[in-house]
């Protein structure tokens, strides 16, 4: 039987912003040199006769041509999801790009982490079939209602109280389907009250003509829908990385006088100068010291710098970012090339030591952690003693005045100031002077 991939890679991710600025989230680099979608396609590739790739008709969907050309040489069909909004529409743009000869479809969301036991899972079992996985929060998910190991519904983020009285597996965005019954079920999905077309009333059609088989799996599945989860994912590869171990693996220049402690990866082309000190588990891939101190949870990308009198604490350093001098990251996010004045700070931990919340695509989400920093965009930057509070986040292309207190997220491409008074934020448009991109307004 012929089978072919699908991977649903043309939504934005407005969660994730600002990281999601400059890239969709199916771009995430991960810190082995991959993306997410980079990762993805090389999991399911030999597992299947083709892929097809859907993306947007704009910037994103370039950029992510533009990545899996580079990071890949494996032959992949892309197909364009239009007008029309929501996952059902994804796969019927995929589906438009399918040779006729094919019997099966895997439908994966782009911005899925997991191992490749996974699909694995799927191999052995016939179609149509969904992937089932329990979590501790299954109401931030699609629940999924079974009779006799067959789907029977899907519930879309159940409230709370009635997750115990159902199943608690939930949708992983991975399935298996009969290529024909499935052109059949989209053609029939009528638009949610959001005005989306959505993959689960697909799903819920072809139930009620023939038995999807839930399939359950316990490995690693991450869907990485909120900042936090970025932790998650780096925290694995680097378990993976180090086979568990307890000792380092250092393949960098290594100057004199330098402590390392636990496992820690430093790569060929990372360099670790005199009397810095690196606690693992961390990752340097880019320049550390001398006399800085990484702590662990720490992942410096290639091409960072972490200077002198500067502390890293469990946060993740894209490419090219420096905090060069006299800084505390802790618990946080930056983007590529974002730079920080000496002095600047990120404040990880509420004064009242409660649970961070941050304003999520115009909601407060609870993050559940009692330790979060913050989130800065690519090539933004601090002047000199910024302090930025826990769970503020800093967009694109923005600048941060000297001597200010980051109270409130700051849009892309803005300069922060303070007001004249100085009891408030206010910002100027620096679109210009701070090489902000065209698509940043227009998306």
């Amino acid at each position: 039987m012929s089978r072919y991939a699908i991977i649903l890679a043309a939504g934005k991710g407005e969660r994730l912003w600002p990281l999601t600025s400059t890239r969709p989230k199916p771009l995430l680099p991960l810190p082995n040199g991959q993306s997410v979608i980079s990762r993805i396609v090389e999991q399911v590739y030999h597992r299947v006769n083709g892929i097809v790739v859907v993306i947007s008709d704009n910037i994103y969907g370039k950029l992510i041509r533009e990545e899996l050309t580079v990071k890949t040489s494996l032959p992949i069909t892309y197909s364009i999801q239009h007008k029309k909004q929501g996952t059902a529409a994804a796969i019927e743009a995929g589906l438009k790009a399918l040779p006729r000869s094919v019997d099966e479809v895997l439908i994966i969301h782009g911005d899925l982490f997991v191992e490749d036991k996974i699909f694995e899972l799927v191999e052995k079992h016939s179609s149509p079939l969904i992937v089932g996985y329990q979590t501790s929060d299954p109401w931030e998910y699609g629940v999924l209602l079974a009779s006799h190991n067959c789907l029977k519904d899907v519930v879309e983020k159940p409230n709370r109280s009635i997750v115990q009285e159902i199943s608690p597996l939930i949708n992983t965005g991975i399935y298996m389907l009969e290529k024909n019954l499935l052109e059949e079920a989209i053609s029939k999905v009528k638009p949610s009250e959001r005005g989306e077309y959505e993959a689960t009333d697909a799903l819920k059609y072809i139930a009620r003509r023939k038995c999807i088989k839930i399939v359950y799996y316990d490995g690693v599945w991450i869907d990485i829908g909120r900042p936090w989860d970025l932790f998650s994912v780096y925290r694995f590869i680097l378990r993976s990385l180090t086979s568990r171990r307890n000792e380092p693996i250092l393949r960098g220049e290594i100057e004199s006088n330098v402590e390392i402690r636990g496992p820690v990866v430093v790569t060929e082309n990372a360099i670790v100068r005199s009397y810095s000190v690196i606690e693992g588990p961390a990752y340097i891939d880019g320049e550390v010291g001398p006399l800085a101190r990484i702590r662990p949870g720490t992942f410096i990308l290639a091409d960072s710098y972490v200077g002198s009198h500067t502390e890293i604490k469990n946060s993740i350093l894209f490419r090219g970012s420096k905090a060069p001098h006299l800084n505390y990251v802790g618990d946080s996010i930056l983007g590529e090339n974002v730079n920080l004045g000496a002095g600047t700070i990120t404040a990880n931990l509420r004064f009242d030591h409660k649970t961070i919340k941050m304003m999520l695509k115009g909601r407060i989400v609870d993050s559940g952690l009692k330790k979060f920093g913050t989130i800065i965009g690519d090539n933004a930057q601090t002047g000199i003693n910024v302090s930025i509070l826990p769970g503020k986040r800093i967009g694109a292309y923005s600048w941060v005045y000297p001597g200010l207190t980051v109270d409130s997220d700051i849009p892309d491409c803005k300069m922060a100031i303070p007001s004249p008074d100085k009891t408030r934020i206010e910002y100027i448009d620096i679109s210009k002077k701070a090489g902000c991109p065209d698509y940043l307004s227009s998306l």
